[in-house]
């Protein structure tokens, strides 16, 4: 399927049918869009939806293509001019509103930077569950397992009969608040694995201003620049 966007531009759109509820739609860094919707929906249900949001199609375009001429990086809500500078030195300063990575070969940079990501990602998301996993498991000692995974369409899942909660690499580009409100949503389905009324109960008790930090936390991450 190809949608026509307001310059005259022809955009590819691939189709994926899953077992879901609703159709959801993601634009990729190369420009593709890519469509998931649930078995037996019909194409032109789906191409009715996606014509529907092609004003949100070009927003991340544009700013998908302007990331790629910048040399910054979002990184907690922030950007940073990005630098890397070839050093007997490996490693990564964040000094003020600057990144600079250290490496012998420049041209790997990518790894010493996705080492110190994740490693700063840990930490912070550790942090977080430290903070709230008391109040949502109470005297339970059981801390889940917290891995760090790049995912394209989910900031967090958790998986409660194992314990384990996966977290979004790329949700380091955002705002520490709305990394704590993914955090505190995750934990909660370590007690209530669906979003029924005991799970948004229990999220508006104790974070009142979620639905905030999760409009800001799309907006923040719209066409975000990651490193």
């Amino acid at each position: 399927m190809k949608i026509s966007l307001s310059d005259g531009s022809l955009v590819q759109v691939s189709i994926s049918k899953k077992t879901m509820k609703n159709i959801r739609l993601r634009v990729c860094r190369d420009g593709r869009v890519c469509v998931s919707a649930p078995y037996g929906t019909a194409e032109s249900r789906i191409y009715e939806f996606v014509n529907s949001k092609k004003g949100w199609i070009e927003s991340h375009i544009r700013n998908f293509q302007k990331a790629e001429n910048t040399n910054t990086v979002q990184f907690l809500g922030s950007e940073y001019s990005f630098e890397v500078v070839k050093d007997r030195r490996t490693g990564v300063a964040l000094n003020g509103n600057s990144i600079t990575v250290f490496c012998t070969d420049p041209e790997k940079h990518k790894e010493v930077v996705e080492s110190w990501w994740k490693q700063q990602a840990a930490e912070t998301f550790a942090g977080y569950v430290d903070k709230w996993y008391p109040l949502v498991c109470g005297d339970d000692g059981r801390k889940p397992v917290v891995k760090v995974r790049k995912m394209q369409t989910l900031w967090g899942s958790c998986t409660s009969k194992e314990r384990t909660i996966r977290l979004n690499y790329y949700l380091m580009c955002a705002s520490a608040e709305c990394i704590e409100y993914v955090v505190l949503h995750e934990l909660i389905h370590l007690v209530h694995p669906n979003h029924g009324p005991e799970f948004r109960a229990f999220l508006v008790e104790h974070m009142p201003d979620w639905k905030e930090r999760k409009t800001k936390l799309e907006q923040e991450c719209s066409g975000l620049r990651m490193v």
